[in-house]
């Protein structure tokens, strides 16, 4: 019996950032949890703790971010140009953005992360986070060595 060839996925360019930044997001997200909400601040509720940090953080902005990747870089920009594009966007959405708006509501509302006595830890953190995080993000979705890793990955 003759096997028949498949046609290659062209949807798969515009799948991974998503994939890239929901799983950037939540790890990093993931990590704030542990490191702010559990060990320097674990006065308060842990699940709504967690829920606000990796659920609604790490899956709502990474989706954001990923969505505006594809629509403001994917298919317009290349190589560097797209990488530090994808470090800006990350850069303006989580950690300028984001980070103003839940420093707000800690700070003001809930105290769950320490922004009422650490603003500058706090603010810091996340704006570092997202720099890093959106040059990661970036390198790994427009350079040739990125995609390399994400094809032998999986992604």
């Amino acid at each position: 019996m003759k096997t028949l060839a498949r046609a290659p996925d062209v949807s798969w360019g515009y799948r991974r950032p998503i994939i890239i930044c929901l799983l950037g997001a939540t790890l990093s997200e993931v990590g704030i949890f542990l490191i702010f909400g559990l060990l320097l601040f674990p006065e308060g509720d842990w699940v709504s703790k967690f829920l606000w940090t990796v659920v609604f953080c790490g899956v709502g902005l990474g989706s954001v971010l990923g969505a505006a990747i594809i629509l403001f870089v994917q298919d317009r920009l290349t190589e560097w140009n797209a990488i530090l594009a994808t470090t800006a966007w990350s850069t303006a959405l989580l950690g300028i953005g984001c980070n103003l708006l839940c420093y707000r509501l800690d700070a003001n509302y809930f105290e769950y992360f320490g922004g009422q006595d650490n603003a500058a830890l706090f603010l810091g953190n996340g704006l570092i986070m997202a720099t890093v995080g959106g040059f990661a993000a970036g390198w790994l979705l427009f350079s040739v060595q990125g995609m390399r890793l994400l094809t032998r990955l999986g992604f």
